[in-house]
């Protein structure tokens, strides 16, 4: 009797209370906080140059995180509805991928193209044995092509980050050298340590005894091999005693007089032991070299039968043509005649 007395009393009151029942409870039947809504973001995720899938890259928008299957694909469900949001996209070898966007319905497709990060690959080709640098080594990388400088060096910029790269040295000198690596850093130094084909000291020690050979024969025959035996940028030292030396007719001055200094001994002597002893080789690389001996020259005239001993203290220098060894350079650090 009470509870009739107020309502029939306050008409208002029982109005707004039939208002917030009817509407109060549509809202909860019928109304779902659009902050309660959650999507799913799917795509493939692929690499930008060789359009090949990218599979382990980790997914993720705030703290929730998924990582690509083998053909790249991903799914990555529970993305609360809203605006302003960011998917990244993170993977060993490339460079972070980011989108932005808004969700505000249930499915939402992202195909990301991610971009490789690069590098830099330098380093020096040497020697295996003597460790010393060698010039004009060709050194290739991913499709490109160098020689190594006077010091060895050699460098690649923009190199993709890949999980192998093959780096090859190629010399007709020496045995080919090919070196697998994976490219992660900004900056990775690889040296190359090359081995020769033929040992240059064996080799060297060959070519002294045939230029012993060809001149102690007398033979005019042999003349345009022992001109091959030189350099045509070949050139004897200037100094007192290489001059001497010159002037006895024993060292030829240059490459054009080489055929001349010889033909001058073959006319000069009826017997001739040149023989070179007491070798200290100096092997930069397979195709440089020095050689610090001792040259004896026992000899008999043609005319007077005279014998004569002939002891010079040389150095000579030696480069790689082709595949021949040659002189270069010729200077007498003594001299001793005996006649």
């Amino acid at each position: 009797m009470q509870m009739q007395i107020f309502l029939s009393r306050s008409p208002i009151y029982l109005f707004l209370f039939i208002v917030i029942v009817m509407f109060g409870c549509g809202q909860a039947e019928d109304e779902v906080p659009e902050s309660t809504l959650t999507g799913t973001i799917s795509g493939t995720v692929i690499d930008a140059d060789t359009k090949n899938p990218i599979s382990g890259a980790i997914v993720k928008v705030s703290d929730l995180a998924v990582t690509t299957e083998a053909d790249g694909t991903f799914s990555l469900q529970g993305i609360p509805y809203g605006t302003d949001r960011s998917l990244t996209i993170q993977s060993t070898y490339f460079q972070t991928y980011t989108y932005p966007f808004s969700l505000n319905q249930e499915e939402l497709t992202v195909n990301a193209e991610m971009n490789r990060l690069s590098g830099t690959v330098s380093g020096v080709v040497v020697d295996a044995k003597t460790k010393n640098p060698i010039p004009g080594v060709v050194v290739q990388l991913f499709g490109l092509e160098v020689q190594t400088e006077v010091d060895g060096g050699f460098t690649f910029q923009e190199i993709p980050y890949s999980e192998e790269q093959n780096l090859t040295a190629h010399d007709p000198d020496y045995h080919e050298f090919t070196h697998a690596f994976a490219l992660d850093k900004e900056r990775l130094v690889v040296n190359v340590n090359l081995t020769p084909l033929k040992d240059p000291e064996d080799e060297l020690n060959a070519f002294l005894e045939n230029f012993s050979d060809l001149v102690e024969s007398l033979d005019s025959d042999n003349l345009p091999a022992i001109e091959a035996l030189f350099s045509e940028i070949y050139v004897a030292s200037d100094d007192q005693v290489t001059l001497i030396g010159i002037l006895s007719g024993v060292v030829p001055p240059s490459f054009e007089d080489v055929i001349p200094t010889f033909v001058n001994i073959f006319q000069q002597y009826s017997w001739l032991q040149f023989l070179f002893r007491d070798k200290i080789m100096d092997i930069t690389h397979a195709r440089k070299a020095s050689a610090e001996l001792l040259l004896n020259v026992d000899s008999e005239n043609a005319e007077t039968q005279d014998l004569s001993h002939l002891e010079a203290k040389c150095t000579f220098e030696f480069r790689r043509e082709g595949s021949d060894w040659k002189i270069v350079y010729w200077q007498l650090l003594k001299l001793d005649v005996h006649l």
